[in-house]
């Protein structure tokens, strides 16, 4: 299904684009303004992975900043090779011995980074819509709903990261849906999904979340402004400032399903994005081919030396324990 995704909007793609000038404005990039877009990609996944460590590290103090890289960029580059999102399967599994933190802590942790990243770029589509200009009044209306739409989605979100217990309700509510039909798998599921609970409450306080929101916030900041950078590099641009609606619009767009790498989908929604702004077609093309280059090859050669060392220290040291706590 991802596959026939992909076939589908890259099919949408080449019908709008003239291949010829397409590599014209591939051909004419600008090569330090990119290469400044992948800097600002760097601080963006080193905000990240600082980002990790910190809500490792009140399960585990031990977790240092380059332990915690490791497997975070493993799961990255895995995502962007391989289909089904396995490279989540690999961080939460494959690495709790790496870490000294049991699976379901980094199951949580997960949890918590999706939610912070899904508020932010929700928060950036909804202040890119509300900040744009849109030429009739029935344009202006929907544009401005939509962004009040996406606002108050932040607004639910955030109220999770702060009072995450008002999950706890449902999620007990579906283990009991799960006793009644499976006792058997409910009992093995319940101290797994208490630990998660255990992990997402120690993280959680005011002050943390402050600044593990401050990091996304900052990181997600970084990678717009990659984009921006990436428009910036393409000369037939008429409009650069549409890598800020890019960013968002792009990112969400990695939610459906695709080949791996998103390719074809993360395309069609960002060349939509700066076409939307009035650019060309053939130089949103441009545009989606480079950010998406910058955002899949630097991380995925990274990932795959991530993976490597991992390797070679993995079968160069006896395992170490997990951390003897309550999680």
């Amino acid at each position: 299904m991802g596959i026939l995704t992909s076939i589908f909007f890259i099919t949408l793609v080449v019908r709008s684009v003239s291949f010829e000038k397409l590599v014209e404005s591939l051909g004419n990039a600008r090569p330090a303004t990119l290469v400044a877009g992948v800097v600002l990609l760097v601080a963006a996944y080193v905000l990240r992975i600082k980002r990790s460590q910190i809500m490792l590290a009140a399960v585990n103090p031990e977790v240092t900043f380059g332990r915690s890289a490791v497997p975070y960029m493993v799961s990255i580059a895995a995502n962007n090779v391989l289909p089904f999102r396995v490279g989540d399967i690999l961080r939460a599994i494959n690495f709790s011995s790496w870490l000294a933190v049991s699976t379901a802590s980094i199951l949580a942790v997960m949890m918590l980074e999706r939610l912070m990243d899904l508020l932010v770029i929700i928060g950036f589509f909804g202040g890119a819509l509300f900040l744009f200009h849109a030429q009739e009044s029935r344009e202006l209306a929907l544009q401005h709903s939509t962004s009040l739409f996406l606002i108050l989605g932040a607004v639910l979100i955030a109220g999770l990261l702060f009072f995450p217990m008002l999950l706890r309700s449902p999620v007990e509510w579906l283990m009991t849906v799960i006793r009644y039909f499976t006792p058997r798998l409910e009992s093995n599921i319940r101290p797994f999904v208490h630990r998660i609970f255990c992990t997402v409450t120690a993280i959680i306080h005011r002050p943390l979340m402050l600044l593990l929101l401050g990091c996304t916030v900052l990181s997600w900041f970084f990678e717009a402004c990659t984009f921006y950078m990436v428009a910036c590099a393409v000369p037939n641009m008429s409009n650069p400032a549409a890598g800020w609606l890019a960013m968002p619009v792009g990112t969400l767009s990695t939610a459906l399903p695709s080949s791996p790498g998103y390719v074809g989908t993360f395309h069609y929604f960002v060349i939509v994005a700066a076409r939307a702004l009035g650019n060309s077609p053939d130089a949103s093309a441009a545009f989606a081919v480079l950010i998406h280059l910058i955002l899949w090859l630097p991380v995925t050669l990274c990932g795959a030396s991530c993976f490597v060392y991992w390797t070679i220290k993995r079968s160069s040291a006896p395992p170490r324990r997990p951390v003897k706590s309550e999680f």
